[in-house]
Parts: C-alpha cells; structure tokens; sequence
C-alpha cells in the first residue's frame, strides 16, 4: 500500500469511528510530515514519549472570555455562512483541511463523540485552510462521513485568509510531490464560543471527549 492509499485508509478508518492507537497516529505524521499541529500540540509528544500529557480545563480558559471573531464565509451547500447566525447555541470550531490523514478526522471524531455525549444542542464548524481543493462540494461530501450535522466552511485564499488571521489560525502548505499532493501544516486546537457569542476555551490537540463535555457544561451553565 503506498502512502497515499495509507493516508486515507487512517483517515476513513478514523471517520467510520474506529479510534486508531496514537502510535499510528503518529508514525502516519513521522512518514507523510502531513497536518503537523502548531502552538500547544507541538509539545504531544515531548522526549520522545508517545503518550500525550494530560491537557486540564485550566490549559484552555480565555480569562476573560471575549467576543468571537468573526467568521463569514461560504457553507458547503454554497450559501452564505456567518457564525453570527449560530448566537443561541454553543459551537465548536475547527480549522483544517479534508486531505489531512491525521489530526483533522481524529479531531472531528472527538468532537462528534463530545458532541453526542453532552447532549444538547451545540454545532461543529470546520473551516478549511485549504480552499484550492476544499470546495463547498468537497468538504460536503467529507463531513457527511461523519454523520454529524457538521457545518463546512469554505472561501477565496483571501477570505480563509483574513478568517485565519481573525481566530489566530497559522497554516502553511508543505512542498508538494511530484503528482501534484501536498500536505498542509497549520493550528490543530478547537475553539468553544458559548451560546452568547463568547470566545471560552482554546482547546489543544489531545484533550479528551470527555474533558471537552466538562468545557462545554461549564459555558452551558451546567
């Protein structure tokens, strides 16, 4: 199997559910050097230890909360999107891109497991850092593997952009092979805004299901 097929075998394996062992996680990233995660997840595996340390709800509070940044582009049935319209109910946001073999759908499987677990209504937002090849068509077709009611965000470079910039998102896309395929570098953590609009938690690379249903209760008010 070449790494190509390799690659989305982990992926596809991660979005039917099935948690994939965090060693082949990582020997996936040590081999494709694919979505490595920037800020607090660059330290998951420090001297060489394959087990991340434990990420606490302290590691993540915005103290004050503040207003989220705006974030207006385009969903992946076309239309226009503004996480305004989300003010109601709580989200969690994403940035990522749909060819990542790694962290992006073992984020999103955490996220749809917190989801289900917490039990009242809250939306998962993923932003792509790659709209050359994530069209609203293509993250569409990605995210109803989830099965979760996820939203999907796309744009113009500029507008991802300008978007990025905005949540303090870094990305970079990595030299590409000689078929054209590259790898995308970029911010792995997961934003929790509470349902008044309030930027609440800045959640790393790692942390578990469960610590993020003990996020999202505390910005629910229990």
């Amino acid at each position: 199997m070449g790494i190509g097929a390799f690659e989305q075998g982990v992926a596809r394996t991660i979005a039917a559910g099935v948690r994939v062992p965090r060693v082949l996680v990582l020997a996936t990233v040590l081999m494709v050097a694919a979505c490595s995660p920037s800020g607090p997840a660059f330290t998951a595996y420090p001297g060489g230890e394959l087990t991340p340390p434990p990420v606490t709800a302290a590691d993540t509070v915005y103290d004050p909360a503040r207003p989220a940044p705006e974030l207006k582009l385009t969903d992946q049935s076309g239309q226009p999107f503004d996480l305004a319209s989300l003010r109601g109910t709580m989200a969690l946001v994403y940035f990522g891109y749909t060819h990542c073999p790694d962290v992006c759908p073992t984020t999103l499987v955490d996220l749809r497991t917190a989801a289900a677990t917490f039990g009242k209504p809250v939306k998962v937002v993923f932003a792509t850092i790659d709209p050359a090849r994530d069209t609203a068509p293509a993250i569409k077709a990605y995210l109803d593997a989830y099965k979760a009611g996820f939203i999907g965000l796309t744009g113009t470079d500029a507008e991802i952009a300008t978007a990025a910039k905005a949540w303090a998102v870094g990305y970079e896309a990595e030299p590409a092979d000689s078929n054209g395929n590259y790898a995308m570098t970029h911010t792995s953590a997961t934003y929790l805004v509470d349902a008044s609009g309030q930027l609440r938690n800045h959640i790393p690379f790692g942390a578990s299901p469960d610590l993020v249903v003990s996020l999202l209760r505390t910005a629910s008010g229990g």
